[in-house]
Formats: C-alpha cells, structure tokens, sequence
C-alpha cells in the first residue's frame, strides 16, 4: 500500500511541477516578451492605463492558473494525510496531536488579537473593518507564536544534544 501511494503522490508532484513549468514558460513568452511603451505616452495615468489593457488580462489568467494549482495542492495535501492517518493508528494520534496543537496556537492568537483598525497613512482606501483587523492581527501573531516555537525548539534540541 505504502508503495502504492509513494508512486501516486510522486507522479501528482511531477504533474504539477511540469504544469508549473509550462505555465511560466506561457508567461515569459505572453507577458515578459512584449512590446515596449511606446515613447509618447507621458502621462501616468495613460501608462498604467496601457500597461493594464496590455499585461492585466494575461495575468488574470495566470492568478486563476495559481488558484487551480494551490487547490490541487491542497486537495492532494488533505487527502494524503487524511489517507495516512486512517493506515496506522500510532500516526493517527501523531497527526491528531499535530491538529490539536495547530488549533491552540491559532486560538491562542485569536484571543490576544485586536480588533483596533490601525492608523496608517491611507488607511480610509482599504475599508477596513474590525473584524479585518483582527483576522490580520491573528495571522501576525500566530506566526510570532509559530516563529519562538520553532526557535525554542532549535534551542531545545541543541542543549539536549550536549547534555547527552
């Protein structure tokens, strides 16, 4: 079984990076090879006027070509670990354990977050919303979190190598 799947996860990745590859090609040979702006357009909003008709349709294209494969990875990502947790159950625990602690540090987060809009330069533009600043405050802190775990547990792992 473990085989099996091996293979299947290894020709999925081999897809995706092939299609990957394919696209950015699509994309150096469509957008980066354009022509030039033409010298007689001086005013800025002629140019981003220009470069929009010109590059914002291919890239619309590219964004959805991103989301398909981010939802492909996803997919693959989900449905594998949810495979592999129903093939042993020592890992099942492992990976509910994983879960259970991902959850914590994000509750974590969202319990110290702030819902306070923050006072920037232009900050009316974005229309920002208290439950906005918090989902962005959440991230902000989560990955904090997630950094001093990760440096905490480089620390532990050096100490513990030299103590033994």
């Amino acid at each position: 079984m473990s085989d099996k799947l091996s293979k299947f996860t290894q020709i999925i990745s081999a897809t995706l990076f092939i299609l990957a590859i394919l696209f950015a090609i699509i994309f150096y040979y469509g957008v980066m090879t354009m022509e030039t702006m033409p010298e007689s357009i001086v005013i800025p909003a002629e140019k981003v006027a220009w470069t929009m008709e010109n590059l914002g349709s291919s890239l619309i294209n590219f964004i959805y070509v991103v989301y398909g494969l981010a939802f492909l990875a996803i997919i693959a990502t989900l449905g594998f670990s949810i495979l592999n947790i129903f093939t042993n159950a020592k890992t099942a625990k492992r990976s509910l354990v994983s879960i259970a602690a991902l959850g914590a540090v994000l509750l974590v987060a969202y319990l110290l977050a702030s819902p306070e809009i923050p006072i920037f330069f232009g900050y009316e533009k974005f229309n920002i919303t208290p439950g906005m600043a918090t989902a962005v405050d959440t991230g902000l802190l989560s990955m904090y979190l997630f950094f001093l775990i990760a440096v905490v547990g480089i620390v532990y792992t050096g100490v513990r190598s030299l103590v033994r």
